[in-house]
């Protein structure tokens, strides 16, 4: 299972996608805004995989040395691969 979160640590919507996650061992995508969860320390204990779009990285200002070292950057092309690879994408926060 996959949750997409484009929202921010700071709203509602981005904290609910990550906790979706969590409870239900999905792995996250992060997009738009919600690139920011993938600095260090704000996932706390995550078992699934992390994917951050780089662009969104890039234009978010964010370093690779800010990033969570679970994190696996990825371009669009991974990003259709992982939305089309048999697996469900829930939902975007």
């Amino acid at each position: 299972m996959i949750v997409m979160i484009k929202s921010g640590p700071d709203t509602t919507d981005g904290a609910s996608g990550v906790t979706l996650a969590k409870v239900g061992g999905a792995d996250i995508v992060l997009l738009q805004n919600g690139v920011y969860f993938a600095r260090k320390d704000r996932l706390g204990p995550f078992a699934g995989a992390v994917y951050v779009l780089d662009d969104d990285k890039r234009l978010r200002g964010l370093k690779d040395s800010e990033m969570d070292a679970r994190v696996k950057t990825i371009d669009y092309d991974k990003l259709t691969d992982i939305i089309t690879g048999g697996e469900n994408v829930v939902g975007m926060f």
